[in-house]
């Protein structure tokens, strides 16, 4: 932790060229984090702290939350522990077979299928246990 928290203060990027697109979709997830944050903070009743009631005051606070954010997401990426995993995801996903459109559709409709069926077999060991309860008047 205190690694990540020495790393927020450098500028220095560590291996700027790889793994670019697995750090920088997970470096908007991170801002989405702290937009969406920023935003229900400005939504949230703070009774409990006057300065915060004033809508100036939230909005600014709100703005200092998203600033804060895209600091700590550019700078998240950067720190050699986090990008040397993200670095390796992407290489690993990589050499992942990705499914076709065909094979995908005949998976999903599996799928449904198999479910459709487990759904229908536990209501009926649900309908069995019921008439069985009733016929025993255990459910009173």
């Amino acid at each position: 932790m205190r690694d990540l928290f020495k790393e927020l203060f450098r500028v220095r990027r560590y291996k700027n060229n790889q793994g670019r697109l697995i750090r920088r979709l997970t470096m908007i997830g991170v801002w989405a984090v702290f937009v969406c944050g920023a935003y229900k903070f400005t939504q949230l009743g703070l009774d409990w702290a006057p300065l915060l009631r004033e809508q100036g005051v939230r909005y600014i606070v709100a703005l200092l939350v998203i600033l804060f954010g895209m600091w700590f997401g550019y700078r998240l990426v950067h720190w050699p522990t986090f990008a040397d995993f993200l670095v390796s995801v992407e290489s690993e996903m990589v050499k992942v077979s990705w499914p076709g459109k065909k094979e995908l559709y005949s998976s999903t409709v599996v799928v449904l299928v198999m479910f459709a069926i487990l759904s229908a077999m536990i209501y009926i060991f649900a309908l069995l246990w019921v008439f069985i309860f009733n016929s025993l008047d255990i459910l009173g």
